[in-house]
């Protein structure tokens, strides 16, 4: 491990841009970018698909035994969890027109109260969004610890964790992509929630 306080001091973004420039995403150098471009194309949706493929990058990880899972368990549940707020909040906005408002008095962050706003959802999404709620029901213990685990314990097998994950990415993603591509108007939402739209299975799911 590096101990050096000349890294220490030197500032963690450089304005060298022409070090960043490359061929393709899989060539060197790897690096972080901040930017006024990247931040105007920032938006809720692309949030979310940036921690939802950072869970499934550490679950790769675990998968091929370069991390021990219970190491990462807990980041690996905040990740896929705020992916899926994210998501929810990306629906709703496509759907108001509008930035998602949370109730006064609320951190903004309960999935319970966000996936009673969200349009079109089935019941199978919804009563897996509600398990993630239930999780950790304010956003708060995943990343800060507390006396005690809210919701239900137990263990999942880590490929089934993540294939229902992935089921509930494309519900969602799908969706926001209907929501997106046409306004969607109240005769057409009975359609998106029942037999009118493609169902995902959710593995697990009783």
């Amino acid at each position: 491990m590096t101990h050096d306080p000349d890294i220490l001091a030197t500032p963690l973004f450089s304005e060298d841009w022409e070090r960043a420039q490359r061929p393709d995403e899989w060539s060197f150098p790897k690096g972080i970018a901040r930017d006024r471009m990247i931040g105007l194309s920032m938006d809720t949706r692309s949030l979310g698909d940036q921690y939802f493929e950072a869970a499934e990058a550490i679950i790769s990880l675990v998968m091929k035994n370069d991390v021990p899972d219970y190491t990462v368990s807990n980041p690996i549940l905040y990740l896929y969890r705020h992916a899926i707020e994210l998501f929810l909040k990306a629906a709703i906005e496509k759907q108001s027109g509008k930035p998602y408002r949370w109730p006064k008095g609320k951190t903004g962050h309960e999935l319970d109260l966000i996936v009673q706003s969200a349009p079109h959802l089935s019941a199978e999404a919804r009563s897996r969004i509600l398990e993630l709620h239930a999780i950790d029901p304010k956003s708060t213990h995943l990343r800060f610890g507390c006396t005690g685990i809210p919701g239900p314990e137990g263990w999942a097998e880590m490929t089934e964790f993540r294939d229902s994950m992935r089921a509930l990415h494309t519900h969602l993603i799908g969706l926001i992509d209907r929501l997106n591509s046409k306004s969607v108007c109240r005769s057409e939402s009975k359609q998106f929630a029942t037999h009118g739209a493609k169902q995902t299975a959710f593995p697990g799911h009783k």
